[in-house]
């Protein structure tokens, strides 16, 4: 169940790995295993359907942009054995005791957010496989509730969740390819990419990637400190980009077919990723229906990682709420989830774009930071954490340099923003930059800014 101790919670160990679990394969596979499914399928289509990129186009944006968003998280894994502690309370080595606090409401909502799209997609497909006699509104509580039971169990238990459930959608995935490749051979010639429409789709595509910093340590802080950190970092990027690039890719290859096939246009209507896919599984008959269940149940396993991880984040956002057992938290995640779902889920490319287009500016600026702390002021040595203060106010960082340098950040960051709710002035002319800008802004600043705190704090 989700309830810790306090020291569980926190520190469940110190940085020797004495109290540490030697799993086998010291890598977090959660995250090689949570993006097979359909969301990560629904934002490669983003490219060809909101951005008019072409299917080379997206395919290189693809790639490109997830090769430099999947490395920041798979880099922050790595110091979960060797400092023992969750992703927002490593952070308050930067971002101090209570600033980390402004993190954790952001985090918070990126999670809930993802949540909201997860279960729209869960609730179309299962109501697409039911031919009608299911809605999208009770397709989206049951699948709220199924994550929400699997969040209930823990770690390990969500761990082989991970590892049993990503097989079988796997193989759906294929055997859709399967029937409906020779529909993705010959794709329309597209209208010549433009700046503007890379580089926006590519701030939607690191919305999805990078996010995962947030939350990196949260699955790798019980393994042993003498784990060879190469190793986590190269098994967390592989596991990252793999499943996220190809299945973006698939999205994109099927979202431009679309129109060349009455079939997959009929269940696409009104964005129905989930009807697509069931359209695209129709020739297999009622064993298409089954497959289509199966894509449904393949975000409950990303669903419920992000409860476990939300649980976290609510106690590190309210300390004192480390009285309240955790799943308390997975329940109210639910409600608030639900209701959201319901409303949204006739709006969901709208959503899934202003979602993706938003969230990704934030972990740029916070990668730049926690990065330059430990890089730089901590010499990438874990042993500088003073890991007995992690929950001292006054014995951390004030968090005034790492916070002073992210909002400074956002003030030139924000008029390079261009997505479908926002077009900045310089954007305009640059197409969306605000991701990158916010990350070299950050970066920047806060190297001066910390410098004169620890001048005035006298400690790091």
């Amino acid at each position: 169940m989700l309830l810790l101790s306090r020291s569980q919670l926190w520190c469940p160990r110190h940085a020797t790995g004495t109290r540490g679990t030697a799993y086998r394969y010291p890598v977090h596979q959660d995250l090689l295993l949570l993006n097979v499914n359909t969301l990560t399928f629904s934002t490669g289509t983003l490219g060809p359907a909101i951005f008019g990129l072409g299917l080379r186009d997206s395919f290189l944006s693809i790639l490109f942009f997830n090769i430099i968003c999947c490395g920041p998280p798979a880099y922050l894994a790595t110091w979960g054995p060797k400092l023992g502690m969750r992703q927002m309370v490593i952070s308050r080595y930067s971002f101090g005791y209570y600033g980390v606090i402004i993190l954790c409401v952001v985090n918070l909502i990126g999670l809930i957010g993802f949540s909201v799209l997860n279960c729209i997609l869960g609730g179309q497909a299962l109501a697409s496989a039911g031919n009608g006699s299911l809605s999208w509104t009770v397709g989206i509580v049951v699948i709220a509730v199924i994550s929400l039971f699997v969040s209930f169990c823990g770690y390990r238990v969500l761990n082989w969740y991970e590892k049993a459930s990503w097989f079988p959608v796997l193989l759906t995935f294929i055997i859709s390819l399967g029937v409906g490749g020779k529909h993705l051979l010959h794709p329309p010639p597209a209208e010549p990419a433009t700046i503007v429409g890379v580089l926006s789709f590519g701030a939607t595509l690191a919305g999805f990637s990078i996010s995962f910093s947030s939350l990196s340590a949260d699955f790798t802080n019980y393994y042993v400190s003498s784990v060879n950190g190469w190793r986590i970092f190269w098994y967390s990027f592989i596991g990252l980009l793999i499943p996220i690039v190809v299945l973006e890719c698939f999205g994109a290859a099927v979202v431009v077919a679309v129109p060349s096939v009455p079939s997959w246009e009929q269940g696409y209507a009104g964005g129905n990723i989930g009807g697509l896919l069931a359209a695209m599984l129709q020739p297999v008959g009622g064993f298409g229906k089954f497959l289509a269940v199966l894509l449904s149940l393949s975000v409950a396993g990303n669903i419920a990682a992000s409860f476990y991880s939300l649980t976290l984040n609510s106690q590190t956002f309210i300390p004192a709420l480390i009285i309240i057992p955790r799943y308390v938290f997975s329940v109210v995640a639910t409600a608030i989830v639900i209701p959201l779902s319901i409303v949204g889920a006739h709006t969901f490319y709208d959503a899934l774009a202003n979602f993706l287009g938003l969230i990704g500016y934030w972990p740029g600026s916070y990668v730049a930071i926690v990065m330059l702390e430990h890089l730089v002021f901590r010499h990438n040595n874990p042993g500088e954490y003073d890991i007995n203060v992690w929950d001292m106010p006054r014995k951390l960082p004030s968090g005034i340099a790492a916070l002073g340098a992210m909002v400074a950040s956002f003030g030139l960051a924000v008029p390079c923003i261009r997505q479908v709710w926002f077009t900045g002035a310089i954007a305009e002319t640059t197409g969306d930059i605000g991701f990158e800008v916010a990350f070299g802004v950050s970066a920047v600043l806060y190297l001066p800014f910390r410098w004169l705190e620890i001048r005035i704090q006298k400690h790091l």
